[in-house]
């Protein structure tokens, strides 16, 4: 295969990170971590409405969600009206909601936010390896985890086996091309990237293609859309039995600056219908006691909306662990609207490091620097 072959493949955005078969992984085998990841910054008040709270209402006075339009979760706490499907998740008991996460000394930039995300590091702190990528698990594997949608982000580091891919049958059909190839490497660097790649990509389609074969479709349909397309590719990877730790996905954008209400009801409706169908297909497949969900953004969004009918970027937000495995219910300590601070955001009550080490601890089975020192939260049957 020529270099022009080669980019191609990479062009269809599948990037191989180095396997690292040497590498760490989960204790238990075919436990899957499923990461949604929220890009933009979605707003946690709209999503999670505390209905009851006049103040709400007084600070949001165009874009409120109607307290007709509330489901009600409990008598203080309800969801926007286009998560239905999330909400009867939630009345199955396996849906944990873990109130008011955020971090000191908050960022409000998307760049820098997310990668204090991504690494679990201080506000102050700069760390290259995601926070997945510094556990210390005990059993090895040759394929780590699959991103389907965004960057790497809580798995970016070296020697990890991470694949990146948006079309897993494209990356199969054109990894087939460059089989079996030999080459004088000689002193060549660039060369012997080049190669490395192909014999990393041709290792990680060995893996896939033992349990991907063709798309199947599914018994409960997901959206179609991007973020569709990569709760399939997941759902078909894990209901197949492959013995890969963690899915990271993404939805977005969550930036509402601007007419938000159209805007976040679309996604937060493609987020619901999404989770809503994983959730019935992987207890099909008779996987789902095997899986747990995790939603993350890089930050809530202001309390007061702004005058472009939007919300600005702001700091503390609901986030939802979910799964068979899990104790549903509403964890942690709503932040008050009458104290916030001195931008107008919340107060962060339950530290995103907590949340990070209650899933690494209890699921996953390890922990690292970052976050061992943070309490777990009692979320597990």
């Amino acid at each position: 295969m020529n270099r022009r072959t080669l980019l191609k493949l990479l062009a269809l955005q599948a990037v191989a990170i180095p396997l690292g078969i040497q590498g760490k992984t989960l204790e238990v085998a075919h436990k899957h971590l499923i990461l949604i990841e929220l890009k933009g910054g979605n707003d946690g008040l709209n999503t999670f409405v505390p209905y009851t709270d006049p103040l709400y209402y007084q600070l949001r006075p165009k874009i409120a969600i109607p307290r007709e339009e509330i489901l009600p979760l409990n008598g203080t706490l309800g969801l926007h009206p286009s998560l239905a499907d999330i909400k009867e998740v939630f009345e199955s008991g396996d849906m944990a909601l873990i109130q008011g996460i955020g971090y000191p000394h908050p960022n409000r930039s998307h760049f820098r936010s997310i990668e204090i995300w991504d690494t679990a590091s201080k506000s102050i702190e700069y760390l290259d390896d995601g926070w997945l990528r510094s556990l210390e698990p005990k059993k090895r594997l040759e394929l780590q985890g699959i991103v389907l949608g965004g960057e790497l982000g809580p798995l970016s580091g070296s020697e990890r086996g991470i694949i990146k891919i948006n079309n897993i049958q494209g990356f199969l059909n054109q990894a087939k091309r460059i089989r079996g190839q030999i080459y004088m490497i000689g002193e060549n660097k660039a060369l012997q990237h080049l190669l490395k790649t192909e014999a990393e990509i041709r290792q990680s389609a060995d893996i896939l293609s033992r349990y991907f074969t063709k798309e199947k479709t599914p018994d409960y349909p997901f959206p179609k859309t991007a973020f569709g397309r990569q709760l399939q590719i997941a759902e078909q990877l894990i209901g197949s039995n492959i013995d890969i730790p963690y899915f990271k996905l993404s939805l977005g954008s969550f930036d509402t600056h601007f007419t938000q209400a159209k805007k976040h009801a679309r996604l937060l409706k493609e987020l619901s219908e999404g989770i809503g169908a994983l959730r019935k297909n992987l207890i099909e497949s008779g996987e789902w006691n095997n899986t747990i969900i995790m939603t993350y953004s890089e930050f809530g969004r202001r309390v007061a909306e702004n005058a472009s009918n939007g919300t600005d970027h702001g700091t503390a937000a609901t986030q939802m662990i979910i799964g068979g495995n899990v104790k549903g219910g509403i964890y942690g300590k709503q932040p008050r609207l009458d104290t916030l601070d001195k931008n107008g955001d919340l107060i962060y009550t339950t530290d995103f490091r907590s949340f990070y080490n209650t899933i690494a601890k209890e699921w996953v089975g390890s922990t690292t620097k970052q976050i061992e020192g943070f309490h777990t939260l009692p979320i597990w049957k």
